[in-house]
């Protein structure tokens, strides 16, 4: 069995005191510990690979040089005429004269079923898309100078001191929290 400590209404007043302050002295460590902790990072920086794609489309209209082919419908003309002379005319025909046996001149013209070229200007449209894909690696920059000694063991050392204070506050504060402990035990 544990043994009872009687205290005088003073005493008590003053441990009381002491263990609040301790207390509220380790609480404020703790905090401190757990936000340092929160605030550093678990694990090395990854590189962040970043993607752009852009899309650009054009659409232009340009006229190319191009031939219609169209056909020629058939055309016939016929005179016939008592005069020695018959004229008759078109582009595209056949001509046939004759003398009748009554003394009369045939005349015929027939066009050829052919294609006419036509040349024309044929307007083109076109779609244009370019896609400009760029990636933006991250890498860290190479620094001109580099640290001193005294700058690296200075880094280097600030976990070792960081390390010895916690150490050094439990060894401080290891009263209050023994009985904090004990308390829920």
């Amino acid at each position: 069995m544990k043994e009872r400590i009687e205290l005088t209404p003073d005493e008590f007043a003053e441990a009381r005191a002491i263990l609040a302050g301790g207390f509220l002295t380790l609480l404020l460590v703790v905090f401190l510990v757990v936000i340092t902790l929160l605030m550093s990072g678990c694990r090395s920086p990854k590189e962040v690979v970043r993607e752009v794609t852009v899309i650009d489309t054009h659409d232009s209209i340009h006229y190319v040089h191009d031939t219609l082919f169209f056909d020629v419908p058939v055309q016939t003309a016929q005179i016939v005429t008592k005069d020695s002379a018959s004229v008759l005319e078109n582009d595209w025909a056949i001509s046939q004269v004759a003398i009748n046996k009554d003394g009369t001149l045939s005349h015929k013209l027939e066009s050829k079923p052919q294609s006419v070229p036509v040349p024309f200007e044929k307007p083109v449209e076109t779609k244009t898309q370019v896609i400009y894909r760029n990636r933006e690696v991250k890498v860290p920059v190479p620094v001109e100078k580099q640290l001193t000694p005294w700058e690296k063991f200075r880094l280097d050392a600030f976990w070792w001191l960081l390390g010895a204070s916690v150490v050094g506050a439990g060894v401080v504060f290891r009263k209050p929290l023994f009985a904090l402990v004990r308390r829920f035990i």
